[in-house]
């Protein structure tokens, strides 16, 4: 693929894909429900949604494509609630990222879970009907991302068939990320999650922090449980894989089968990589981190409206426009940061939500 190609990015948010592309020297044009001011500032061109549905997507792209005569997109989060619009993609552009069936495989949490069975890999115990019996169990959507109507289960509210139930473990949230070519595959990193309990999403993402020497019992299980997830699914491009993990035992909860918030902690060549391993099946990975790496969504604790004239230090992302009105429990922003320990990271992290916090005051 040419750089003189133009990508379209269409996710949730597509401002750390645009990003990574276009600093690589890639044309971006942008789909998302953002518009984010660094969004804008790499795109080409950006067009805001009020979501990834159908009508949505065929609208936007449609105008897009007159314009850009696109060849190529790569599509991030966002779609699991939206396998129409992923279809119709498929079929007007090609997609770098798995195919739709991959995906909708994938999203068909009974099927996923009677996978791993069969591949005798680990995951917490799961219910396709409310539980009866006691015990903490966590109420999950069929079809959901970043944490969304995760909920500890209440046997009295539970009606809908929308859902699932797994048992809570107490344990760190974390996820790999890989790069996969259908048959093999190459680990990027481990990370450790952070989620926020915010109105009835209890387990929302609020962001990752690399794991450079996680130990090598772990790296080595988990990294078996990719090898047989890729060939069975025939993954392509980067994915992650997210899995609960305590007292030196790990369970798998999901594969996220698109590029997910974690490369942002990584080279720009995370986007060759990708490039790469779906159209030559060639590819490699950047060297692995070698000090600790955040991001954290800065989530809004009122109904925020975005003043003029706010200068944003560089280790803010998703800078939202002046003027913008910012529902509570929205997120507003978000952080970067990087430290030699994971202990300071996270004081790095404090120490910045509190300078945003008088920034946006």
């Amino acid at each position: 693929m040419s750089k003189t190609e133009n990508i379209l990015i269409v996710a949730k948010s597509g401002r750390m894909l645009a990003q990574m592309a276009s600093r690589l020297g890639y044309g971006v044009v942008v789909i998302d429900c953002f518009s984010d001011l660094d969004t804008q500032q790499v795109a080409l061109e950006c067009v805001q949604v009020d979501g990834l549905g159908l009508d949505s997507i065929q609208t936007a792209f449609y105008d897009l494509n007159k314009r850009y005569d696109l060849s190529f997109a790569i599509l991030g989060s966002g779609f699991e609630c939206h396998i129409a619009s992923l279809d119709y993609l498929h079929q007007q552009i090609k997609v770098l990222g798995n195919t739709v069936d991959v995906f909708s495989a994938i999203q068909n949490k009974e099927s996923f879970f009677a996978t791993l069975s069969q591949l005798d890999i680990p995951y917490p115990e799961t219910s396709f009907q409310p539980p009866k019996a006691g015990g903490a169990w966590l109420t999950k959507p069929l079809q959901g991302e970043g944490g969304l109507d995760i909920r500890q289960y209440n046997q009295a509210l539970e009606k809908s068939p929308s859902y699932y139930w797994q048992h809570f473990i107490d344990g760190e949230a974390m996820s790999v990320l890989f790069a996969a070519n259908n048959s093999g595959f190459k680990i990027c990193g481990f990370h450790k999650q952070q989620v926020v309990d915010i109105d009835h999403h209890n387990f929302l993402f609020s962001g990752i922090i690399s794991q450079p020497n996680i130990c090598d019992s772990i790296k080595k299980k988990v990294e078996g449980w990719v090898a047989k997830l890729v060939v069975v699914y025939s993954l392509q491009g980067i994915n992650t894989l997210d899995f609960m993990m305590k007292e030196g035992r790990c369970y798998v909860l999901e594969i996220n089968a698109r590029p997910s918030a974690s490369m942002q902690l990584y080279n720009d060549e995370l986007i060759t990589s990708h490039i790469n391993s779906c159209l030559s099946k060639f590819f490699d990975v950047p060297a692995d981190l070698q000090d600790y790496r955040a991001y954290q969504i800065f989530y809004a604790e009122m109904d925020t409206i975005i003043a003029e004239g706010i200068e944003y230090p560089d280790w803010v992302v998703d800078i939202p426009l002046a003027k913008s009105f910012i529902f509570t429990e929205m997120p507003i922003c978000s952080i970067i940061a990087r430290c030699k320990s994971e202990q300071q990271v996270v004081d790095k992290l404090l120490l910045r939500r509190q300078y945003v916090q008088k920034l946006l005051k």
